[in-house]
């Protein structure tokens, strides 16, 4: 693996870093409030039912929650379809010409887009939903791509661990302040389709400085097209086996990434379903789960750095396990009481905050440190698509297995099989990190 020395970082303004930086706190709105707190909860009961008041009977409310899962798992799964899709082809595009910079801001302006329509929909609407969804998770997904590519270019291999964990953090917190404005839509299910156009005003007006003053270093490579990326994608997927523990890794992260996109986007309607949190008690979890996410993403960047990327991601991912167990024992009636679930699933949020924004930022920066130079969007591309293949496997599985038995505890218990998947391939990978210690 090449190093990363200084020539690699080039000559970076601190303008920039701090704008690279900033960018985590701009797009965080869309995966807190859109995917995981509020919208989902307008979705599945306005969107999919069209009257939250339908459904009377304890059964039947399972039921429609199911169904609601099921179109829920099913757009997040066709926006993953269409990352996994696009993602890799479009990081050779641009890592050519240096246009990663320009394909971020497109990809960014897609997903506020997309989401501003999503404010636009009422009763009856549940297509242009799954569509809107789909097109702004696309955006999203794409432009963290781009994003996520700049990382070796801001930092050595010492400190990428611990740069990416302190943007993370970053994210957590705006992740947590827009959550907070959003209080005033808390009083009507109705309402919550408002906080779409807060979002998409939250992500373009604090991207605004990565969009001005990230921009690309390298423009001398020839641009490439679509119809070539994909030609030289498929070349380089041939040789693929050939790049030392990258695959691996990818196998890796497609398992364990399944359980957390799945935790991600289903968090809030596990909550609200089985647990029976109020759309403002919704919304506090996840104030409170974003408020230890930042510190636990930070310091766990930073004992990555020292102690190893393998290491530290392991330790999450057995932490992940323990999570989906106690998950799944609080939703036994049998066993525990509706009061002792509701104040004890507390803990149990807060063990998964302080592992969520870890195990995905120093996998991040994993990636960074295989990544040769002038390669990055390629890297970040393969990383794209083993995470948005288990982006369309994760809720679709947890969706059905909801849909099929009623019971978001079993659905929530079959996820953990991915965390210990991901965990046994990992066991496999880490030559880098001994080769950096070395």
């Amino acid at each position: 693996m090449a190093s990363l020395t200084p020539s690699r970082q080039g000559k970076r303004t601190k303008w920039g870093l701090r704008a690279w930086l900033f960018f985590d706190f701009a797009n965080s709105a869309f995966p807190t409030i859109i995917i995981t707190a509020l919208y989902v909860l307008y979705f599945k009961k306005i969107l999919v039912v069209g009257d939250p008041a339908a459904a009377g009977t304890p059964s039947s409310r399972a039921a429609i929650s199911g169904l609601g899962d099921w179109y829920w798992g099913l757009a997040n799964s066709l926006g993953a379809f269409l990352v996994f899709f696009l993602a890799p082809a479009l990081g050779f595009m641009g890592d050519s010409g240096g246009r990663k910079a320009r394909f971020l801001r497109r990809s960014s302006f897609l997903c506020i887009g997309a989401t501003v329509g999503l404010g636009l929909l009422g009763p009856g609407d549940l297509g242009w939903g799954i569509l809107l969804l789909v097109l702004a998770i696309l955006g999203f997904e794409l432009a963290a791509m781009f994003y996520n590519a700049f990382l070796p270019e801001f930092a050595s291999s010492r400190s990428m661990a611990s740069l990416s964990g302190l943007a993370w953090g970053l994210g957590y917190v705006g992740g947590l302040l827009s959550l907070l404005v959003c209080i005033p839509f808390l009083g009507d299910i109705q309402d919550l389709r408002y906080t779409a156009f807060l979002v998409a005003a939250w992500f373009f007006l604090f991207g605004l400085p990565t969009f001005l003053f990230v921009k690309d270093r390298d423009k001398s490579s020839p641009k490439l097209s679509l119809v070539d990326s994909y030609q030289k994608l498929g070349e380089s997927l041939r040789k693929l086996s050939s790049l030392g523990d990258l695959p691996r890794f990818l196998i890796a992260f497609f398992f364990y990434n399944n359980g957390l996109l799945t935790v991600i986007v289903f968090a809030v309607a596990f909550t609200n379903q089985s647990l029976g949190f109020s759309a403002k008690e919704s919304l506090f979890l996840v104030l409170f789960l974003n408020l230890l996410a930042a510190p636990g993403a930070i310091f766990l960047g930073r004992v990555a750095s020292k102690w190893g990327e393998k290491r530290t991601i392991s330790w999450t991912l057995m932490a992940w396990m323990v999570v989906v167990l106690l998950s799944f024992l609080l939703t036994r009636r049998d066993w525990v009481s509706p009061e002792f679930a509701r104040k004890a699933f507390w803990l149990v949020a807060g063990l998964a905050a302080l592992c969520i924004g870890a195990t995905q930022a120093t996998s991040r920066a994993f990636v960074g440190l295989l990544a040769p130079r002038g390669q990055e969007g390629e890297y970040y591309g393969y990383m794209a698509l083993s995470g948005k293949a288990s982006g369309v496997l994760g809720p679709l599985f947890f969706g059905m297995v909801s849909r099929a038995t009623g019971d978001q505890g079993l659905a929530i218990l079959s996820i953990g099989v991915f965390f210990l998947l991901g965990l046994s391939f990992l066991r496999g990978v880490g030559k880098v990190q001994d080769k950096r210690a070395a």
